[in-house]
């Protein structure tokens, strides 16, 4: 009698365990809701720009209920005769994936990867980035039609001096002069030390000040958003993976000399 009662509980223990792992798998682990075409973020079948290749994008039921802005997702790659290739959790932003001439990534969070392909995946537009539909469409990043902004780096004197006899400020702004607020750096100074830090409403860095005239290398992630910004080192990483298709750290690295000034008054 009494083992009898014992197997039916520890059956009944046994089920409810089983049934909440079970559940835990299925809203936090398993990758199966595809990801929201409504979103902005391209098509559920994410095609390269020659179709050798596609991307199917998926959430977990908790990843799918959270701010799409920033949710994660899960990533496979196929080739065009639908085997799967490589896998992985990635951040699924409305840039990604990021198709290069060797090579495909996804850029944001920590779950970032890079998978060098066995062939080419096409030309692309110079933005390196979204996806293709069915009929070869560049459908992300939404609107295409509005003009494209460059960014563009100078040493200028401050708007508001310092008593330092050696100042500067970078100003960021596009090709019609219009700032980038917000626009995360980092500072390289001639003793070697770094700063980092985002450009003003006005799109000028900190001030910087020097007792002497000083060379000043200013770096310029090309992906802004907090959970994109790229430190030089893993943009030369990724340059030494996929030389042909990579963005040069020399290329977003800018400079200028600090600029002779008269001490501000001591008021």
């Amino acid at each position: 009698m009494m083992f009898s009662i014992f197997r039916k509980v520890f059956f009944w223990i046994s089920a409810i365990c089983g049934s909440l792992m079970l559940m835990w798998f299925v809203l936090f682990r398993w990758n199966f809701v595809p990801y929201p075409t409504d979103s902005g973020y391209g098509p559920f079948v994410c095609y390269s720009p020659n179709h050798e290749y596609f991307i199917k994008r998926y959430q977990t039921p908790f990843e799918a209920i959270q701010d799409q802005l920033y949710a994660d997702g899960y990533a496979i790659l196929y080739d065009k005769t639908g085997k799967k290739i490589y896998e992985g959790k990635t951040h699924i932003g409305n840039d990604n994936p990021y198709w290069f001439d060797d090579s495909v990534a996804f850029f944001g969070s920590s779950d970032e990867w890079y998978y060098k392909l066995p062939s080419s995946p096409g030309a692309h537009p110079e933005t390196h980035k979204g996806c293709f539909d069915e009929k070869s469409d560049y459908v992300a990043p939404p609107l295409p039609s509005l003009p494209r902004r460059e960014f563009i780096v100078r040493g200028v004197e401050p708007l508001i001096k310092t008593k330092a006899p050696y100042q500067l400020q970078f100003l960021v702004e596009d090709q019609h002069s219009v700032p980038f607020p917000s626009f995360k750096y980092i500072i390289y100074r001639a003793d070697g030390s770094q700063q980092e830090g985002e450009t003003d409403e006005n799109g000028r860095t900190t001030v910087i000040e020097s007792t002497q005239d000083e060379v000043i290398r200013i770096y310029i992630s090309p992906f802004q958003l907090e959970e994109n910004f790229t430190r030089p080192e893993k943009l030369e990483a990724w340059c030494s993976q996929s030389p042909d298709g990579c963005i040069r750290v020399e290329d977003q690295t800018f400079t200028a000399n600090t600029i002779s000034q008269p001490p501000a008054k001591a008021r």
